[in-house]
C-alpha cells in the first residue's frame, strides 16, 4: 500500500507532519500546496499549549519539510481542484492521498485512481457538514473524528475510523483542539494502516448535516469546555 499526503500551510497540516514524524510515520509522496501566505502570529499560551498537544504551532509546514530533509513537490497555490495538481496526480503511482484541506474535491480529480482519506472532525453520520465538533460538544459533551475515503457527496464516503475524545478544558478550539484530535485519529490509523482496505459503507439516507456555526452558538461551547 503507498500512501501520500498533499499539506497546506496551515495548523492543521503543521499538526499532521509533525506528529506523523514524532511517530516515524512517512509517506511515500508528499505534496505542499503553499500558497506563501504570512503566518498568523499566536500568543504565548497558545504556543505553550500546542507543545502539551505534542505539535509546535509556531513552526511551518515548510521549515518542518526542510528540517527533516522530507522529499516533496510543491505547487504555489492552495486548491486541491487546481489542473496543475491534477495533471501531477494522473502520472502518480499512489494508492490513497491524505487530505488536509483545500477546498471540496470535484468530480475530475475523484475519478482519478487514488483515493482521498479525509479526517473529518464528527461522528458520521450523525455529524456531517462544518464545524461539527462545536455542535457536538453542545449536544453531547464530546467530540469524534471519522476518518473516510472522499465520494462525489459531503461526508458520505466508506468509513476507515471514528475515534470519540473527551471535550477540552480550554478555549482554542480551533487552534489546538481541532488539529489535534484529527492528528491523533490519523496516526492511529498510521500505525494500523490494514484498517484502510476494511472500509465500512455509510448509509448516506441518515444522519445530520451542519453549517458553519453561529458565533453565538460557538461562543457558548467555548464556555462549556472552560466551565466543563
Amino acid at each position: 500500500m503507498k500512501l501520500g499526503i498533499i499539506l497546506t500551510p496551515d495548523v492543521r497540516s503543521k499538526a499532521y507532519l509533525q506528529k506523523c514524524i514524532k511517530n516515524n510515520l512517512q509517506f511515500e509522496t508528499v505534496i505542499f500546496m503553499n500558497d506563501r501566505r504570512i503566518e498568523k502570529e499566536f500568543d504565548q499560551d497558545v504556543i505553550e499549549l500546542s507543545k502539551e498537544f505534542n505539535f509546535d504551532i509556531t513552526e511551518s509546514v515548510c521549515n518542518t519539510l526542510k528540517q527533516y530533509s522530507i522529499d516533496y513537490i510543491e505547487f504555489p497555490f492552495v486548491d486541491i481542484n487546481d489542473q496543475r495538481l491534477i495533471d501531477y496526480l494522473k502520472n502518480l503511482k499512489i494508492d490513497y492521498i491524505v487530505f488536509t484541506g483545500g477546498g471540496i474535491l470535484r468530480e475530475e480529480i475523484l475519478s482519478l485512481e487514488m483515493k482521498f482519506i479525509h479526517l473529518h472532525p464528527g461522528i458520521v453520520p450523525d455529524y456531517r457538514g462544518s464545524t461539527c465538533f462545536y455542535y457536538s460538544i453542545l449536544n453531547e459533551s464530546y467530540a469524534g473524528v471519522t476518518s473516510f475515503i472522499m465520494d462525489k457527496t459531503l461526508d458520505t464516503g466508506n468509513i476507515i475510523f471514528q475515534k470519540r475524545f473527551e471535550m477540552p478544558n480550554h478555549k482554542y478550539l480551533d487552534e489546538i483542539y481541532d488539529p489535534h484530535i484529527r492528528s491523533e485519529t490519523l496516526v492511529e490509523i498510521l500505525k494500523n494502516k490494514s484498517m484502510i482496505e476494511e472500509t465500512i459503507r455509510q448509509d448516506k439516507d441518515r444522519g445530520e448535516t451542519y453549517f458553519i456555526i453561529h458565533p453565538v452558538l460557538k461562543h457558548i461551547a467555548i464556555l462549556k469546555c472552560i466551565n466543563g
